[in-house]
């Protein structure tokens, strides 16, 4: 009776408002890198959307976003007993995918729409039956998988979203489909864009968990409490990180497109090749990449332990002579 009190006491109303104030910085960003990612993609396809669904999709997903930093974590599961949310969710999914496997089916398959139907349908059903079977297999609750709250559901209808509108978008313009083509400019484009939408993701996921600690810290906190400080070392240790990954990416463009450009001087054959240019071009870049700082790495780390096991040899001999009973 009284676990079942306080989850009442917990039960949050649905409300439109700010989450926190520490957070605002992280919504702000993360709608300028939506922004910046919708410019860069539509930069990399000329402006060439090939239809409105998919840069609608991608403005309803930053709206999506954008809608779950101002509202309450309200769970309608455990107010209503109906979990509207992972129902809205999983349309979300199953509807507005439909169009974007229609598109690789008409471009790989010579079936008919009906065929199509049929089979995602089938799909569908398997997947549905899949996540609830393994849950009821995992946690015997079924409904947990689509228990979310008001803001989770928003935010992952937000990337959802957002990711159909770039596979819709990348499926509809063809020149981003012949990649011998694309030049090391196209790749640039299409880097800053992939940056610019990690960043986003990162910046309102960083939100949404930052909420969560605020929210329990202030119900749990007795004195005065400030997770600013945190929110700080997070800024500076993500941008690092960020900066890492940028790196590597931009490294692995630069020596790919220089393998695929000195490849006609060695070999005809080797230039036209389908596996040299989707397959090996990849593998050697990984290859001349991560090999070499595999190999300090290694050295690194072998050296570090002999240092610690040095240090640790000399400290042991000093507490065995300061320990060491003195003769008289």
């Amino acid at each position: 009776m009284a676990q079942y009190q306080e989850e009442l006491d917990n039960l949050v109303p649905f409300e439109i408002g700010l989450q926190a104030g520490e957070t605002m910085i992280m919504w702000a960003l993360g709608m300028v890198f939506w922004l910046l990612s919708f410019v860069f993609m539509g930069f990399a396809v000329g402006w060439d959307f090939g239809g409105s669904f998919g840069p609608i999709m991608y403005v309803v997903g930053g709206i999506f976003l954008l809608s779950s930093q101002f509202v309450t974590r309200w769970n309608p599961l455990k107010t209503s007993g109906m979990p509207y949310t992972g129902v809205a969710l999983w349309l979300l999914v199953v509807v507005f995918a439909a169009p974007i496997l229609w598109k690789g089916w008409q471009v790989y398959s010579d079936s008919s729409m009906l065929v199509f139907m049929i089979s995602y349908t089938v799909l569908a059903i398997l997947i549905t039956g899949g996540l609830l079977v393994s849950n009821f297999l995992t946690s015997l609750k079924i409904l947990d998988w689509m228990s979310q709250d008001m803001a989770t559901t928003l935010y992952a209808a937000g990337i959802i979203s957002t990711l159909i509108g770039v596979t819709m978008v990348g499926f509809n313009n063809r020149a981003l489909l012949s990649i011998d083509e694309l030049t090391l400019g196209d790749w640039e484009i299409m880097y800053v864009f992939a940056m610019s939408y990690l960043f986003m993701m990162e910046l309102h996921n960083g939100a949404h968990r930052f909420n969560d600690i605020i929210k329990y810290a202030k119900e749990r906190a007795t004195g005065e409490f400030s997770l600013t400080p945190v929110i700080n070392n997070y800024y500076i240790m993500g941008f690092i990180l960020m900066v890492i990954i940028g790196f590597g990416v931009q490294l692995v463009l630069v020596i790919n497109f220089f393998i695929r450009w000195i490849s006609p001087f060695i070999s005809e054959q080797m230039a036209n090749s389908v596996m040299m240019n989707s397959v090996y071009s990849v593998v050697y870049t990984i290859a001349m990449i991560f090999i070499p700082l595999w190999i300090v790495l290694i050295i690194w780390m072998e050296y570090r332990n002999r240092k610690e096991a040095k240090e640790e040899e000399e400290m042991r001999r000093k507490v065995e002579r300061e320990t060491r009973p003195g003769i008289y």
